[in-house]
């Protein structure tokens, strides 16, 4: 099995619903989202899955989120459950899709991968 992977990025707000922590304040990340397909490179392309093709269903949805307040889409907007989110919402145009990985800074993040 071989694993492609596509990253994205988008700046966001968002803050945690939980009194008195310090990020229930609302506040804003440069997140980076990595997209990981697994599979067999098909015998014509030698992709798992072409990046344009990643790119027109990813975008779409970077764009609804970028420079937005993401509680409006994802009511407990932790990093676990924006990649529990995006996993939801992406494997149904990419049944392949492995693992996403999403990250708030560069030392804190959440993974969800298919078990």
């Amino acid at each position: 099995m071989i694993i492609a992977f596509k990253e994205f990025k988008f700046c966001a707000a968002h803050n945690l619903l939980i009194e008195g922590h310090p990020c229930s304040v609302i506040h804003g990340h440069n997140y980076k989202l990595r997209i990981e397909v697994e599979g067999e490179p098909d015998k014509e392309t030698g992709m798992i899955m072409d990046f344009d093709d990643m790119k027109k269903i990813v975008n779409p949805i970077i764009n609804k989120f970028d420079h937005n307040y993401l509680n409006n889409f994802i009511d407990i907007s932790t990093s676990e459950n924006i990649a529990f989110w995006f996993f939801q919402t992406l494997i149904k145009d990419i049944p392949n899709l492995y693992r996403i990985e999403i990250r708030e800074t560069d030392t804190c993040g959440a993974i969800w991968q298919r078990s």
